[in-house]
């Protein structure tokens, strides 16, 4: 593993999967809606990122390259919150820190959902690859028989 190969993976999910989410928030938030965005939308931007990754063949192990996908994951969740949180103007008749109170909900269930989708992609990934290796295992054990 290389620094600049590491440095590739933690530049494209620390620093441009916060960059899309917030410039989701800044631009885009009008035209496309937000629950698809954050469910269907991000997630997929993660994993196709990821993918274009992959296929430049980093000598990264697996492990290691999910690490950062979880980790920059939870780094946009957190600039969501944190650029919400500013623009945070509750209603008049609202009890004090309710919508705070909202606002740390939807984040948990945005981060939930996305983690549930990436925690999917990951386990099938995983079997997918198993199964690879032991064809590939059994492959060579019949051609030495």
């Amino acid at each position: 593993m290389t620094r600049i190969q590491l440095l590739s993976v933690i530049t494209v999910n620390l620093i441009l999967l916060p960059v899309i989410q917030l410039s989701y928030n800044l631009f885009f938030i009008t035209t496309i809606a937000e629950s698809m965005f954050q469910l269907l939308l991000f997630p997929l931007l993660i994993l196709l990122l990821n993918l274009a990754l992959w296929c430049c063949r980093l000598k990264i192990a697996s492990s290691i390259h999910w690490i950062f996908i979880y980790v920059g994951q939870g780094t946009a969740l957190a600039c969501y919150f944190v650029l919400h949180y500013w623009q945070l103007e509750p209603y008049p008749d609202m009890p004090p820190g309710e919508a705070a109170f909202d606002l740390c909900m939807i984040t948990f269930f945005i981060g939930v959902w996305q983690l549930i989708a990436l925690l999917l992609v990951n386990v099938s990934t995983l079997v997918i690859t198993k199964i690879g290796m032991s064809l590939k295992k059994l492959d060579r054990l019949k051609s030495h028989c």
